[in-house]
């Protein structure tokens, strides 16, 4: 079952800007078949940078969400056996799957990463989430 524990982020007027789920594993395949591009941002609540992804990817996800874009996070330390799985030794780190399938892609540097460690600038990951849901269109 979602949960939502991130709290959501307050526009300068005061409106509430679009709110990425909090999951847990066990929601990540239902979410990964349900949508074209899905970014999962494996978090941390004691994790400074985490929250200053939070937002970039609040703001990615509203900008291809008509696209099929989903972004959601997952708590590592309540999730230890994905953080595992996933060999996640640093937070924030963005995992990302396109038709179902974990992706490698390119980080922006020209470097291929099966995820991203750290805080990109927002370009990175609206790069690729163009690419990947252009290629679904084709």
């Amino acid at each position: 079952m979602c949960t939502q524990h991130a709290q959501p982020t307050r526009a300068g007027d005061g409106s509430v800007d679009i709110m990425v789920d909090d999951i847990n594993s066990d929601d990540l395949p239902k979410i990964i078949e349900g949508h074209k591009v899905v970014f999962v941002d494996a978090w941390a609540t004691w994790c400074g940078p985490c929250r200053t992804l939070s937002p970039i990817l609040e703001e990615v996800q509203e900008k291809f969400k008509d696209r099929g874009l989903k972004v959601v996070k997952i708590d590592v330390d309540q999730n230890r056996e994905f953080s595992m799985e996933n060999q996640i030794t640093g937070v924030p780190s963005v995992l990302v799957y396109s038709e179902g399938k974990r992706v490698v892609f390119d980080d922006g540097s020209g470097r291929k990463m099966d995820k991203l460690v750290g805080v990109m600038p927002p370009e990175v990951y609206e790069q690729i989430a163009d690419n990947l849901l252009a290629q679904e269109a084709a």
